[in-house]
């Protein structure tokens, strides 16, 4: 008998899969039909397209009430998290106002000391815009969320490099850049030690 899974597509993540079927994440997440899959992606947030997720079918839930009353039923939803570092010349942009646009909704902060921003996030959210500094003039980013691969992939480390300014179409003279700057051997080929400097640097 062929396992319910459900095949991973671009801008997937666990929180929008788990949402999607009535799941809570953590529920999916530590089901034994998927260790074989977290155990490879380390990070439910982090999927890559063609990935499986074992989806169980929904069980009902009964609920014991009193006839001729009016009863409410809340749904328990768990958001995703949002968290970003900003940096300029590899340096954190400490406690800088910004303004982040999530699915028409706008929320305002500001950096912590470590340039941070987190934020809690629909599962289902797809794009963002965030509006760094203050005045007339701002930094103004655009937002996917879903779309970065994981880092044992090409795509994934090509993906870190460019969010961290390492852009352009030549991968290898966008790995010997950064390797450069963090003291790394200039091989510009992708190793275990780029790959553990990379998400130090990139935070996944």
């Amino acid at each position: 008998m062929q396992m319910p899974t459900y095949k991973v597509a671009q801008g997937d993540c666990l929180s929008s899969i788990a949402e999607r079927f009535g799941f809570f994440p953590d529920a999916l997440w530590s089901l034994p039909e998927n260790a074989e899959l977290k155990q490879k992606r380390k990070d439910p947030n982090v999927l890559y397209p063609g990935d499986s997720v074992f989806v169980p079918d929904l069980r009902p839930k009964e609920a014991f009430c009193g006839t001729d009353q009016r009863h409410s039923f809340r749904k328990k939803g768990v958001p995703a998290k949002l968290k970003l570092r900003l940096m300029d010349d590899d340096q954190p942009r400490k406690t800088i106002p910004y303004q982040l646009e999530i699915d028409g909704r706008w929320l305002s902060g500001a950096t912590d000391g470590d340039g941070y921003l987190e934020h809690p996030i629909p599962p289902s959210a797809r794009k963002g815009k965030l509006l760094v500094g203050e005045g007339p003039t701002k930094d103004v980013y655009e937002l996917q969320f879903g779309t970065l691969d994981p880092i044992e992939t090409e795509e994934g480390v090509r993906g870190r490099l460019t969010n961290l300014g390492y852009a352009g179409e030549n991968l290898s003279e966008a790995l010997k850049a950064f390797q450069q700057r963090t003291g790394l051997p200039m091989t510009g080929e992708i190793d275990a030690a780029l790959r553990t400097r990379l998400r130090e640097d990139f935070g996944q």
